[in-house]
């Protein structure tokens, strides 16, 4: 019988330190909402460089800076969420969520 988890990756980097965090969950409904939360949490200016200095008032994403997403086709292969600081890509932060099927 084949089973599925969910893995989340969440690679971050700023100019002094780096890490990756990685999350296992066995429903998708759990991974979805731990996703969405650490989404949430790097657009909070108190929590994160990205919320401070990526987006604008209006949450569109300022000159020098780039995002790639895809937070809601629940059929794709991996969900994800990039930002990268176009002049330091040693400023960034990935969160991706991905499914995997374990025998």
């Amino acid at each position: 019988m084949n089973k599925n988890i969910y893995l989340i990756l969440f690679d971050w980097s700023t100019t002094d330190c780096d890490g990756i965090e990685t999350f296992l969950y066995y429903r998708f409904e759990d991974a979805l909402k731990k996703f969405n939360e650490l989404i949430e949490n790097e657009c909070d200016s108190d929590m994160s460089w990205v919320g401070d200095e990526v987006f604008d008032e209006n949450g569109e994403v300022n000159d020098g800076y780039e995002l790639d997403c895809n937070t809601d086709d629940e059929n794709a292969e991996s969900l994800y969420w990039h930002v990268v600081d176009k002049n330091d890509y040693n400023r960034r932060s990935f969160i991706e969520l991905f499914k995997r099927e374990i025998h």
